[in-house]
């Protein structure tokens, strides 16, 4: 009898009351030396030798996201599906295909939204790049937003998990083409390109960032290359290596930029990551 009474009690209770959500949205802002991104914009003062460029891509992968409280508890976020967001995994698109993006796709997407357990909550984390997991599949066949094979190296590599491109205004004719910046695991070991690796990579590359003192309704996190590429010259390049910094091992262009990502590279520490920011 006492038990049929609180089965009917429970069953008058609101159906969230004990498990309730709230709402999260993190909006996010795309600049390139402190000035807001645009296909059609030139940034000037950019690079170890003050170079004026223009920004042809804008992109990147962020997963495992999730707010912190104030006793520093990460509650997970739960991704809403959407074109841009899919089993945790979101892409930030800044780029909108016009201009000098020409090689990009029209919709944008500046923030990331969906659900975390209801608290209150001083912070927040989250990775930049794709999951070992979900990193190494097909994108001719995988849902979006991780289907665009323009971010996507191969079976073996896995996703870009950052692809930002300038181009410098003065670019020699016979001179790289452009100095662009392409984050992603390394060192996966597969029989081919083809392959995907069975298991995770020597340097998987996941850029962890967290923030404490965020208040997503008030405040935006701001990516920004400018820091990062500080000590690269825009216009010149590695022979024999890819253009910029591909996070690929024998690039020396890569030695001043990947410990700015917070990422060990060889034998040099991993720094503080400077890509993002809070404003």
């Amino acid at each position: 009898m006492k038990l049929a009474l609180q089965a009917a009690l429970a069953a008058l209770l609101p159906a969230t009351a004990a498990f309730a959500d709230q709402d999260v949205k993190i909006n996010f802002a795309a600049e390139i030396g402190g000035h807001p991104f645009a296909c059609d914009a030139t940034f000037t003062d950019i690079g170890s030798t003050g170079a004026a460029v223009r920004g042809t891509d804008f992109r990147l992968y962020v997963s495992d996201v999730a707010m912190i409280a104030a006793d520093g508890t990460r509650n997970p976020v739960t991704l809403t599906e959407s074109a841009f967001q899919h089993d945790g995994v979101a892409l930030l698109d800044f780029e909108d295909g016009s201009a000098a993006c020409a090689n990009g796709t029209a919709p944008l997407n500046t923030q990331l939204a969906g659900t975390a357990a209801e608290g209150s909550y001083t912070g927040v984390a989250f990775n930049v790049g794709v999951p070992f997991e979900m990193n190494h599949g097909d994108p001719t066949t995988a849902p979006t937003p991780l289907n665009l094979t323009s971010m996507f190296w191969n079976w073996r590599g896995g996703y870009k998990f950052v692809r930002i491109d300038m181009v410098p205004t003065d670019k020699a004719a016979s001179g790289p083409k452009g100095w662009f910046l392409h984050l992603g695991s390394t060192m996966c070991k597969s029989g081919g390109k083809t392959d995907a690796p069975a298991a995770p990579c020597k340097n998987p590359n996941l850029m962890a960032v967290s923030f404490d003192g965020f208040d997503p309704a008030k405040q935006t996190l701001v990516i920004d290359p400018a820091p990062v590429v500080a000590e690269a010259d825009m216009r010149s390049n590695t022979p024999q290596t890819s253009p910029g910094c591909m996070s690929f091992l024998n690039d020396p262009d890569c030695d001043t930029v990947m410990t700015k990502l917070g990422l060990p590279f060889k034998d040099i520490a991993a720094g503080e990551q400077q890509l993002i920011a809070v404003r």
